[in-house]
Order: structure tokens, then C-alpha cells, then sequence
């Protein structure tokens, strides 16, 4: 796998908008609280755009992410934000050119759909973390920055991913080795039938969610499953499924639509990773070897996740 390269203090983070956009009261307040972390950071010129619901059009959002992965004086890419809109962009990024300027990717949420496009048709590590108005705005959350830092500047070690505030837990043991990938549930489900589809051959898959019934949480499992493609897992790691209940008293809780769906799969299946739309947000690598181990409910790499 291809990897950026560790970042350090004083490195330009260029900020991308591929999907929803942001106010600028929240955009001024991120870059503030970014700067003051230590980093210069680069506005593309989608996030002061507005289209609809989007920040800019496709063509501008799209050429923001090709043009701070050409750029050598960028870093690191994070995303503004999340919302809708990454999956308008996959066929206009130059993979190949991107594939010769590896970089640290940072985002959440709807840029799942990147993630997924850079892990498997360039071979880039990303990153599954925080993003600037999302989690800037408000002031830093000390263990998301933390997190953030031990993974992508301390990463050239291969990282362990644990917890802050609640214990992992194991919904079956076993332990897997295999490449994580995934993100949000709902993002994941809009790709299937593309050609940009997930590879779950011998893949852990990551998963996390917002705001969705637990039945839209079973009927997206239980068609991964009809397709045959949870079978292929070598694990499963769930994350946080921040505001996902019942939509009605006779409905399975999250965690039964989980045992129910995935407790039979004869596969470790780790729960309540505090990734996703949380806080704390903890930063996990994507398309990186891992292993994961549900007797002892841990994650740990096998290999640098960064240069």
C-alpha cells in the first residue's frame, strides 16, 4: 500500500470540500483552532463555494482533491465536512496522477466514498478521522486531537487503537488479520453495483452510522448478507452508531439487529469503537493490515500507516 508521509508541525493541511457546504463563521473559527494546533492550513476554493447544498460544483470540489494531491506543497488533505455530495466526484479524480502524489487523507461521513476509492483503485492508506468545521469549529476535542496525532504523525510505528472513554467489546471472538476498510453504513450501501463497489474478500470492515432506524441498519446488513458479501469478511468492527433506534416499540435494538445479523457469521466482530459521528473521534487507518482480536477486545497494525 502506498502511504503518505507522517505529519508534522508547521506542514500545510489542505482543506477540501467534496460534499456539503459550510458557513464561514465556522470555517474562520476551524482554521483558528487548527493553526493553533501548529499546522498551516490551505482553503480550496471549494469551501467558500455554495451549489444547491454542495460546496460548489462538482467540477470545482472535484478539482480541489486533484489539485491538492498534485500540489507538493500540501501535506495532507482533511476534509471540510461531511452531508452528500462525494459520490458525484469518483469519476472525475485522476487516480493514476494521485497514485504518484501519496498524501495523508483525513474525513468522515459521506467521504466513505473516497475512502473506498483511494484504499482500492490507488492503494492508499486514509484515514477515518476528524474533519475542520465538524470537529474545528466548536474548539479541538483534546482526545480526537490526540488521536489524530498518535495515528498520522506518530503512524511510521504501527499504532494501537484503543478507546478513551468506554471499553471496546466483543460481540464474537476470534482473532482476523486483514486490511480495513468501510466507514459510514449508508455511503457504503450507495456504491454497491459501481465500479467503484467494495472489495470484501478477505477485508476487517469498519462500519458506523447517524440517524438511521435500527430496521434501515438490518435491511442494509441483511442485503450485504443476500449478496453474500459479509461472508467474505475475515472481521467486523463496529463503530459508533450515534442516534440509531428503534422506530418503533416491536423493533430490535442496535445491538440485537448486530447479534442477530452478524453474530452468526463465525468471525470476530468487535463493538463500540468510539469512531463515527462521536466525541471524542478516534482517527483509524483504512486500507492498512490490522489485526483484530475479540477475546481481548484490541485492534493493533501490522505495518506503518505512514512514511
Amino acid at each position: 500500500m502506498l502511504r503518505g508521509k507522517r505529519l508534522l508541525p508547521g506542514d500545510t493541511i489542505g482543506i477540501v470540500a467534496p460534499a456539503s457546504h459550510a458557513g464561514e463563521d465556522r470555517i474562520q473559527k476551524a482554521v483558528s483552532n487548527l493553526t493553533n494546533l501548529g499546522y498551516r492550513v490551505l482553503l480550496g476554493k471549494s469551501c467558500t463555494q455554495r451549489w444547491y447544498s454542495y460546496a460548489g460544483r462538482d467540477e470545482t470540489r472535484a478539482a480541489d482533491l486533484n489539485d491538492f494531491f498534485r500540489d507538493d506543497a500540501v501535506d495532507a488533505i482533511m476534509c471540510l465536512r461531511g452531508g452528500y455530495g462525494s459520490l458525484r466526484l469518483l469519476d472525475r479524480l485522476d487516480l493514476a496522477m494521485i497514485a504518484e502524489h501519496p498524501k495523508v487523507f483525513i474525513g468522515y461521513s459521506d467521504i466513505t466514498c473516497l475512502h473506498l476509492v483511494f484504499n482500492q483503485k490507488v492503494n492508499l492508506i486514509t484515514f477515518h478521522g476528524p474533519m475542520l468545521t465538524s470537529n474545528f469549529a466548536d474548539g479541538p476535542d483534546p482526545v480526537t486531537g490526540l488521536s489524530l496525532t498518535n495515528v498520522v504523525c506518530a503512524g511510521n510505528r504501527p499504532p494501537v487503537i484503543q478507546n478513551a472513554t468506554t471499553s471496546l467489546k466483543a460481540l464474537a471472538g476470534g482473532v482476523a488479520e486483514g486490511q480495513i476498510i468501510g466507514g459510514n453504513l449508508t455511503t457504503l450501501m450507495s456504491m454497491l453495483g459501481t465500479p467503484y463497489a467494495p472489495y470484501f474478500q478477505d477485508k476487517i470492515l469498519f462500519m458506523e452510522d447517524v440517524g438511521e432506524a435500527t430496521y434501515r441498519i438490518d435491511r442494509a446488513l441483511t442485503q450485504l448478507l443476500l449478496m453474500g458479501e459479509l461472508q467474505k469478511l475475515k472481521g467486523i468492527i463496529l463503530g459508533d452508531f450515534h442516534n440509531c433506534r428503534p422506530a418503533a416499540e416491536t423493533d430490535m435494538t442496535l445491538t440485537e439487529v448486530f447479534q442477530d445479523r452478524l453474530g452468526c457469521l463465525g468471525i470476530p466482530v468487535l463493538m463500540g469503537l468510539e469512531s463515527g459521528h462521536c466525541r471524542p473521534l478516534l482517527t483509524l487507518p483504512l486500507g492498512a493490515l490490522a489485526r483484530i482480536n475479540g477475546d481481548e477486545a484490541r485492534i493493533e497494525f501490522l505495518e506503518p500507516v505512514v512514511e
